[in-house]
């Protein structure tokens, strides 16, 4: 049985510290301690403690072992990790033999005798490491089959709802030290109280379950107003094969990276749906799922956006294919579409002397063209949709042939939560319900400019607006207000002129259409 201490402020008696019956007595602070040692190499270390009366020995395993692009380059498959003592800046998480599963390092603990505590330290660089306990396990690592896995009993259940999914690991979140060259990870820190949002666990009503309703974790923005004139746009995010609902709201930190880029300006609130994947009625097409019962609900109990423009979806690894499904067969369906480290769903290419040429008609389907926004990403190590042909480098060519316009995010990494939890603040942050329009008129003594956002949000276009008349700047940018901006000025008989829309902090620029002196 595990058992979890903690902290009390006041002890109900006087102890001096350090004396042998106040180390008796005081409790004990377990789970993931992270102290700032300011020594190297990360300038931080964890220490990891759980109390397990019942258990002869234990073992954790956790995700820190790491690879760079030089190890890389010689060691694909990251047969040989680095390991957390010898990280240096630019090393990345990676899992050992890299392949999309969970072999990560696995070290025993050590008990103190006399407390009964079971310890591990490491030091490790800013982010967030998933990790698990194994008591009395002897299995060979990485992957101790037949052994049992425990989150930590100190770390909250994410949800507390009446059927909700649990989560398979524990999380501990490390800050940045700059002095040791480590990345600021600090989106994934939580925001402050008062810009928290919340994620809550729900039953919707679907026929495709033996019990007929399934899970679905929601997350609504700080300050949401259920009756908001504007609906909210809805963004549904998807987890990766033999996960759940619980997958991103625990190892994606998907509240802390909202939260964070909101507070910070940086995208508007928005509420996101993330559906469990698994134990629906075998022969179930998922997006269908989405369609006909998730949606629906979600319309019905929150203030939504129910236009395609209003609506993005995105999926990790097998889910990432029902992003590509939703881009090629269910073109319409959404505005905006992230297919992240995508297992298959991509239309075959064929090569040919001039390079390779799209084959299937998907990728000339004249709606792709018009999906607001398509996000393609994957870690530059996964090896499966980095490899010749396969899923992510036939994507991208079958865009790039058929000319379609999408955003491409690739980072040091695999097939890890660590990268899509930076794709998707790459995706809300370059992607994801920022699209504009613009417009340009020419008048005999004025020009003027019309910025629309794709997506029906509070916050209008600001920015700048730069006029070119027949290719060449006029004048310097003129700013953006009301959604318009106009500049005072005389411009030829059958002059062409272009307005080029700058962005801004919630929107993406755009160019208008030539338009010729009215």
């Amino acid at each position: 049985m595990l058992v979890a201490l903690s902290l009390t402020a006041a002890l109900g008696v006087a102890l001096l510290p350090g004396s042998a019956d106040a180390r008796a007595k005081a409790p004990e602070a377990l789970g993931a301690t992270v102290t700032h040692t300011k020594k190297g190499p990360t300038g931080y270390e964890v220490t990891f403690r759980i109390k397990d009366a019942s258990a002869t020995s234990m073992r954790i395993k956790g995700a820190w072992s790491f690879a760079s692009t030089a190890s890389s380059s010689t060691d694909p498959t990251n047969a040989a990790p680095i390991p957390a003592a010898q990280w240096q800046p630019g090393d990345f998480a990676l899992q050992s033999p890299d392949m999309p599963s969970e072999n990560w390092p696995v070290a025993d603990m050590t008990e103190d005798a006399r407390t009964g505590i079971w310890s591990y330290t490491v030091p490790l660089p800013s982010g967030t490491f998933d990790y698990q306990f194994y008591p009395d396990c002897t299995a060979a690592a990485p992957a101790l089959s037949g052994c049992t896995a425990e989150t930590d009993p100190t770390v909250p259940a994410w949800s507390s709802a009446a059927g909700a999914s649990p989560a398979v690991f524990s999380q501990v979140y490390v800050p940045s030290d700059a002095k040791f060259g480590t990345t600021d990870s600090s989106l994934q820190a939580d925001a402050p109280k008062g810009e928290q949002g919340r994620i809550t666990d729900v039953s919707y009503p679907t026929a495709n379950t033996s019990t007929g309703t399934h899970p679905l974790a929601v997350y609504t923005p700080a300050g949401y107003d259920p009756k908001r004139s504007t609906p909210y746009p809805v963004f549904v995010l998807s987890h990766g094969g033999g996960e759940n609902e619980a997958a991103w709201p625990t190892r994606g930190r998907l509240q802390q990276i909202v939260d964070n880029l909101v507070a910070q300006g940086r995208m508007q609130p928005a509420i996101v749906v993330m559906p469990d994947g698994s134990g629906l009625t075998k022969g179930t097409v998922y997006t269908q799922e989405i369609t006909d019962n998730v949606l629906p609900y979600v319309e019905k109990h929150y203030d939504v956006s129910t236009s395609a423009s209003g609506r993005a979806f995105a999926g990790t690894s097998a889910y990432g294919t029902q992003a590509n499904n939703f881009l090629f067969q269910q073109t319409t369906e959404f505005g905006y579409v992230g297919a992240w480290s995508p297992a298959s769903g991509a239309p075959a290419v064929t090569v040919t002397g001039s390079g390779n040429t799209p084959v299937d008609p998907a990728y000339t389907n004249p709606q792709l063209k018009q999906v607001l926004g398509i996000h393609l990403a994957i870690g530059q190590e996964d090896l499966g949709g980095n490899a010749p042909m396969m899923t992510a480098t036939t994507e991208r060519e079958g865009m790039i042939n058929a000319g379609v316009p999408f955003t491409y995010y690739s980072t040091g990494g695999g097939h890890t939560w660590t990268f899509w939890q930076s794709a998707l603040a790459d995706f809300l942050t370059r992607t994801g319900f920022r699209t504009t329009s613009t417009a340009a008129t020419a008048g005999t003594t004025s020009l003027t400019a019309t910025v629309t956002a794709s997506t029906a949000e509070p916050a209008a276009p600001t920015g700048t607006v730069q006029f070119k008349v027949d290719g060449a700047d006029l004048g310097k940018p003129v700013a953006v207000r009301n959604g318009k901006a106009t500049l005072s000025a005389r411009t030829a008989a059958g002059a062409t002129v272009t307005a080029v829309y700058s962005g801004d902090r919630y929107y993406n620029a755009s160019t208008s259409a030539a338009a010729s002196r009215l």
